[in-house]
């Protein structure tokens, strides 16, 4: 199984990861082609990546890798209260280092692979060519979102029945995707969550959600380290990650190669890369 060991005398982590080659390992990259790391969406893994592994644009034309960041999907790790943002930039180096891979262009989903993916650039300038974040959240999370999430993080980890879950699993469905999301993706969604995050696995749930609720915000001199080319895809309409918040980091990120440029999706929610319509512009605008 491809899996990349993380270990130390207080740690320990197992990063799984899938790719696009044939045999599912790097050992099938091609050499003459630039390579994609790619960072899943919050909550979810790299299996919800399909829309840009399955995109010839894409595919074709790039080697694609992407990790199970370390308490998500397949992965597995011990718990660990020092696990926050700057561990989870700390793995996808140690990961890369791992695989022998060469510097890659990181493409980040969502809240938790945003924050991650700006921090790997800023700590390994030498292993990331290019950023692209999807839905750049807010420094730190404005406090209906936190309440939000404190609440669905209660309910989830300690409902008393299916249909209490299920319940939770739609409101979350709202949150990530929007209340406009398709009835098939939400079925898939909330099929997902319950197979693969019930509540017996809440230690899981809670180290998610609290690297995210209890995040720094990065400060100017940090984002002026970041000095790769930088393209931000954010939807329109999204109110858990506003657009007022991409055009601040924009502004921020003086020293981005050529100023960062940031692509509006006109329409476009939460999830980008997962809603159909949406992954499609995605993939489009950064091919």
């Amino acid at each position: 199984m491809p899996f990349v060991d993380i270990y130390s005398k207080d740690d320990f982590a197992s990063i799984f990861y899938i790719t696009n080659t044939e045999y599912d390992c790097v050992g099938g990259f091609d050499p003459e082609k630039p390579t994609i790391l790619m960072l899943h969406p919050t909550t979810l893994d790299s299996s919800w990546l399909t829309e840009q592994f399955s995109d010839p644009r894409l595919g074709s034309n790039f080697n694609l890798i992407a990790f199970d960041m370390r308490v998500c999907g397949q992965s597995v790790c011990r718990a660990n209260g020092k696990h926050d943002l700057w561990v989870e930039a700390a793995d996808i180096a140690m990961c890369c280092q791992e695989l022998h891979l060469p510097p890659c262009h990181i493409f980040a989903c969502e809240t938790l692979a945003v924050n991650s993916a700006l921090r790997f650039a800023i700590l390994f300038p030498e292993l990331c060519l290019s950023l692209t974040l999807c839905n750049v959240p807010a420094p730190t999370e404005m406090k209906w979102v936190f309440n939000a999430y404190d609440e669905m993080m209660q309910t989830w980890c300690y409902t008393e029945d299916l249909e209490s879950l299920e319940h939770v699993s739609m409101e979350l469905t709202r949150f990530i995707v929007g209340s406009e999301c398709d009835p098939d993706l939400r079925d898939d969604l909330i099929e997902y969550w319950e197979i693969e995050m019930p509540p017996f696995r809440r230690t899981r749930i809670v180290e998610q959600l609290g690297v995210i609720m209890n995040r720094t915000p990065l400060k100017s001199y940090m984002l002026k380290e970041v000095t790769q080319p930088v393209l931000i895809i954010q939807g329109e309409r999204n109110e858990v990650s506003p657009l007022k918040y991409a055009e601040r980091l924009v502004a921020d990120l003086v020293n981005a190669e050529g100023g960062a440029i940031l692509y509006e999706v006109k329409g476009g929610v939460g999830a980008l890369n997962v809603v159909p319509g949406t992954a499609s512009i995605t993939n489009q605008s950064y091919s």
